[in-house]
């Protein structure tokens, strides 16, 4: 007895019609070819992230280097997967939601500014030495010095371990400030904060608090955002403390209230 064929199934027939029409045929993948990562030599031929130094700022922020998209856009924080900018802005030290391409606005309109530690773009902070971040600290406290600000955030724990040549410094607002009455030593002159010390009512200071921050790169996962809101929370309030008038001493039950506490995964909203 013959077999009975078959009919095709529906998959087969599309194919078939596919394979004879080639209008109805699939159009070939035309994705752009994955960027290649850059060298070290193109690396090394992009200038350093522009900095606007001015004098009387709020905040100076200072971070550690620039990124490879950092440093391939010319912005500070540029990567969209860090949280700087994010921070910023949930915890109302800015009032507007800004991408890093506005940066800008960060002292023309809120009196706040970045600078960079080390000015040469790496695709990690692990490329740098820590003899290139030491090297880099007498022109970090001249700009200190030029700006003389209210406040230096440092927004990486190891950024301030260099800095103060402080081992495993605690996150959050120092025991110490620098001191902006004296001249360019190159060192950076930090004394103790003496009980309810604020500075002058007219705007100007003879010294500037020291805060430091995790990191707010997205690989960063010690701390992560939620907790490192908080640190931008704390900031805020030692922002508004001095830039009020008069000036108001900063309050450690204030910030302890509003966190962080111990453990990343407990903290206390705000």
């Amino acid at each position: 007895m013959p077999k009975t064929a078959t009919a095709p199934s529906k998959s087969v027939r599309t194919s078939l019609r596919s394979a004879s029409n080639p209008a109805t045929a699939s159009p070939a993948t035309n994705a752009p070819p994955k960027r290649s990562k850059p060298t070290p030599a193109e690396l090394a031929q992009l200038p350093p992230i522009p900095e606007v130094l001015r004098p009387h700022l709020d905040i100076l922020f200072v971070g550690i280097n620039p990124g490879v998209v950092s440093g391939q856009k010319q912005l500070h924080f540029g990567n969209p997967q860090n949280f700087f900018w994010k921070g910023l802005y949930q915890s109302s030290l800015i009032l507007q939601s800004i991408a890093p391409e506005d940066g800008h606005k960060l002292w023309s309109t809120w009196n706040m500014s970045i600078v960079n530690l080390v000015q040469r773009t790496t695709p990690s902070t692990s490329d740098l030495s820590r003899q290139e971040m030491r090297d880099a600290v007498p022109d970090l406290c001249r700009k200190i010095l030029e700006c003389k600000p209210k406040v230096v955030c440092f927004v990486g724990i190891g950024i301030y371990e260099v800095f103060a040549a402080q081992p495993k410094p605690t996150p959050g607002l120092q025991p110490v400030v620098y001191d902006l009455s004296g001249s360019d030593t190159g060192h950076p002159p930090m004394r103790p904060l003496a009980l309810n010390e604020v500075p002058n009512s007219d705007g100007s200071s003879q010294f500037a608090y020291l805060f430091v921050m995790p990191s707010t790169s997205g690989r960063t996962t010690t701390y992560q955002n939620p907790e490192k809101l908080m640190y931008f929370r704390q900031l805020k309030y030692i922002r508004d403390c001095v830039t009020h008038s008069p000036p108001r001493p900063i309050d450690d039950s204030a910030l302890a209230d509003i966190g962080p506490q111990n453990k990343s995964r407990y903290f206390k909203q705000q």
